[in-house]
């Protein structure tokens, strides 16, 4: 077992004491003091944005991450979506809990998206049509883009906020075309090679060139991938500011979190032709995540959470003036409530905290979990969190 990043790599390889103890908790065989190691090195996980990796197979790695129990309050593991299953006899094979979770749940998760990996975002042509699949394997290839466009988003550290980390647009784009290039859109084929980020007739039409003049595609249908942050998607139509008339797609818009958002949205669209042997190109699917404002591309769940976090991305700059640096992340993939916000300070302190009126699912029933809805006022809801890291200073 070890502990990788976002990016895959490893971090560290857990010790056999670390390991055993993590084998006793997935198996609930641990209680008292133990248990409390467990959650422990298991909060470390979480808090530095961090999964787990099992041994257990030789060719591939099945990748576990920290999940918040909405029930309980407390942790568990939990398996990534998409990744490989553990061997048998693992004892941290998919257990009951998760089976449950799936069933109530029909519409499929998003799943983190292994790099170096051919993501197959679209289906090759046959007999003259468009699709290569039944629906079936359409929708598969629909969900992939919502999963990819989150991937690069937790990868590219896009959803973790700290005042030493800050980055100007300019800055959070080449992260995310930097993520790109581990990104193969078929093999040996990186998505970074045909990726303009940004949306407007001049780009499309590079792009377009770009794909017309490859041989990389073989008999595979070509395709690209269009990144820009946009004003608004209604109906079929993406508007940002650079056109009134907008920029039409001819697929499905998939948004995150199972509600619609207004803007502005960090949007991924898929560029490729309509028929075989065609030379029109057009946008087929379109995945969205909004984000908090056009200059910063933080993850928002829903419409509500904008001013109190702008509040809470003030706050986290003014601790750092003080010297109390604090870091805020919202987990995209893999947790169990979206509109999480976990912000650590060096470490040793968590404070789990959500900005929406209504609760989504069970409320946590823990000490360092609070709710925004709670307090009188966006003012008191500052000074509890400036206290909650600030005090004994």
């Amino acid at each position: 077992m070890r502990i990788i990043d976002k990016t895959a790599a490893q971090v560290r390889s857990l010790t056999p004491a670390e390991e055993e103890l993590l084998v006793g908790f997935a198996t609930g065989s641990l209680a008292g003091p133990r248990l409390l190691q467990a959650n422990q090195l298991l909060m470390k996980v979480r808090s530095a944005n961090q999964w787990l990796a099992c041994d257990c197979r030789n060719d591939a790695l099945p990748v576990l991450n920290v999940t918040l129990n909405g029930n309980t309050g407390t942790l568990f593991l939990k398996n990534n979506p998409g990744t490989a299953d553990h061997a048998p006899g693992c004892p941290f094979t998919k257990d009951e809990r998760e089976a449950a979770e799936q069933d109530n749940d029909p519409a499929p998760p998003a799943a983190w998206l292994p790099p170096d990996t051919p993501l197959r975002l679209i289906g090759d042509f046959r007999s003259g049509t468009a699709s290569a699949g039944g629906e079936g394997n359409e929708r598969r290839e629909q969900q992939r883009l919502l999963s990819l466009l989150l991937t690069w988003i937790e990868t590219s550290g896009l959803n973790l906020y700290a005042t030493h980390l800050k980055k100007d647009l300019t800055g959070q784009f080449a992260e995310l075309r930097s993520v790109a290039s581990r990104y193969p859109l078929l093999e040996r084929v990186p998505a970074s090679n045909y990726l303009e980020t940004r949306l407007d007739m001049k780009h499309m039409m590079m792009l377009k060139s770009r794909l017309r003049e490859a041989k990389v595609f073989g008999n595979h249908r070509r395709h690209g991938l269009l990144l820009d942050c946009v004003d608004q998607i209604k109906g079929r139509k993406l508007f940002n500011n650079r056109s009134e008339d907008g920029f039409d797609f001819q697929g499905h818009h998939l948004y995150w979190g199972g509600n619609r958002t207004t803007g502005p949205l960090l949007a991924l669209a898929l560029y490729s032709p309509t028929s075989a042997g065609s030379h029109y190109y057009e946008l087929i699917h379109v995945a969205s995540v909004p984000v908090l404002s056009r200059a910063h591309l933080f993850p928002v769940y829903r419409d509500e959470e904008r001013e109190p976090l702008k509040a809470l991305v003030s706050l986290v700059d003014w601790m750092a003036s003080k010297g109390v640096k604090v870091q805020m992340r919202r987990p995209v993939i893999g947790g169990q409530v979206m509109d999480e916000l976990v912000m650590t300070s060096d470490q040793d302190r968590v404070l789990s905290v959500s900005l929406l009126e209504q609760p989504i699912g069970p409320e946590p029933d823990a000490e360092n979990f609070k709710r925004y809805a709670d307090f009188k006022s966006l003012e008191t809801f500052r000074k509890f969190v400036a206290g909650f890291f600030m005090r004994e200073r």
